[in-house]
C-alpha cells in the first residue's frame, strides 16, 4: 500500500452499491408505475358479491393469491425426500483409494 505525500488529504473510500439494493430500487418504481397506471375503479364479481375497488388492489390481491398456492405446492413437494440411488455420490478409485 502506497501512502500519499504529506499534506494531501487522505483518499476517501469508494463504496459499492449493492445489486440487491438496485433490483429493490428498480422493483419499487416499478410497482409504484403500475398503480399510478391502473388506479381506476373497477367492479370485481365474485361468486354473488360485488366489490368495487381499484384496478391495482384487485390485480395485487390475486398476485398475492398466487404467491401463497405456489409457496404450497412447492412445500408439499419436498416433503418426500428421496435418498440418493446406489452409485450417487462421490467416484471411489477401485484401489480403494
Amino acid at each position: 500500500m502506497t501512502m500519499p505525500p504529506e499534506g494531501a488529504p487522505p483518499p476517501t473510500p469508494t463504496k459499492k452499491v449493492p445489486v440487491k439494493l438496485i433490483v429493490a430500487a428498480a422493483l419499487v418504481a416499478l410497482a409504484v408505475t403500475f398503480i399510478l397506471q391502473n388506479r381506476q375503479t373497477v367492479d370485481i364479481r365474485v361468486f354473488t358479491t360485488t366489490i368495487s375497488g381499484p384496478l391495482w388492489a384487485a390485480l395485487t390481491g390475486v398476485l398475492i393469491l398466487g404467491v401463497l398456492v405456489g409457496l404450497l405446492l412447492a412445500r408439499g413437494g419436498r416433503r418426500g425426500k428421496r435418498e440418493h440411488p446406489p452409485g450417487y455420490g462421490p467416484r471411489r478409485s477401485w484401489r480403494g483409494g
